[in-house]
């Protein structure tokens, strides 16, 4: 599955999950993490497996990731605003194709978002959402709220958020120490066989997004920069029509 949209062919599967991402943060439950109750079993527990360990002695294990995960939650979904830069890196398995490109994903609140991709620009300023498709010089306009149900494109960013972390542990990547979490997506992102994230170690922000689907696309998503906080414009989220490009006007349908 390629998971940023890259034709107007799939222009029905577009945003508006950057506001289901940024919104909720009630999907981990204290009850997700069941133990035995020690007055109704008259049996000796058995010792739990020993967690590997980090070279520097730490154990990491279950409670960890959970406690990694709501970090990552905090720090994206309590911001004002997010600016990130991407690399991405999708390969389709059904063509044998590798594709390499760059992007930029502008998130303010829980309604304004800007991603910019080649071959497409998707925008919405909480009431209209637009979505521009380079190759056809095409402009579909709708309301905001109709997108409400939709998968967003480029959601895959903060999408893991939603996942169920399975483990923790050391990783590095250029030089530099990161956590690498493992999740679980099959509640988020059913279509998905692993999900793999590595994340800063001192504010828990996204570094680098690793899929594989069940059909064996792939797809690692860098991120180059993050911002956070910094005071995007509200012109950042509205969207100037190109010159002699087609508007298709859904708003009223």
């Amino acid at each position: 599955m390629l998971l940023f949209p890259t034709s107007p062919l799939r222009r029905s599967r577009v945003p508006s999950a950057f506001i289901l991402v940024i919104a909720c943060l009630g999907f981990i439950h204290a009850g997700d993490i069941k133990l035995p109750d020690a007055e109704t079993s008259s049996a000796s527990p058995a010792p739990a497996p020993k967690a590997p360990e980090t070279p520097a002695g730490r154990a990491f294990g279950p409670v960890d990731a959970r406690e990694a995960l709501r970090k990552s939650i905090a720090f994206h979904r309590n911001a004002k605003d997010l600016s990130l830069k991407f690399k991405a890196s999708v390969y389709n398995a059904a063509l044998d194709k590798q594709d390499e490109y760059q992007g930029k994903l502008l998130l303010k609140g829980a309604a304004r978002f800007r991603l910019e991709i080649p071959g497409g620009t998707y925008v919405s300023d909480g009431e209209s959402y637009w979505e521009y498709h380079a190759q056809n010089h095409q402009v579909i306009l709708k309301k905001a709220k109709d997108m409400e149900d939709k998968p967003l494109p480029g959601e895959v960013l903060l999408r893991f958020l939603d996942s169920e972390p399975l483990s923790i542990g050391p990783a590095v990547d250029g030089g530099k120490a990161f956590l690498e979490l493992r999740l679980d997506p099959s509640r988020a992102m059913k279509n998905l066989d692993s999900l793999a994230v590595l994340l800063d170690k001192g504010d828990y922000s996204v570094h680098r997004i690793s899929s594989r689907d069940v059909s064996g696309n792939e797809a690692e998503y860098t991120v180059a920069s993050i911002k956070r906080n910094s005071g995007l414009k509200d012109k950042e989220f509205t969207f100037t029509v190109p010159k002699g490009a087609e508007v298709v006007d859904m708003r009223d349908q």
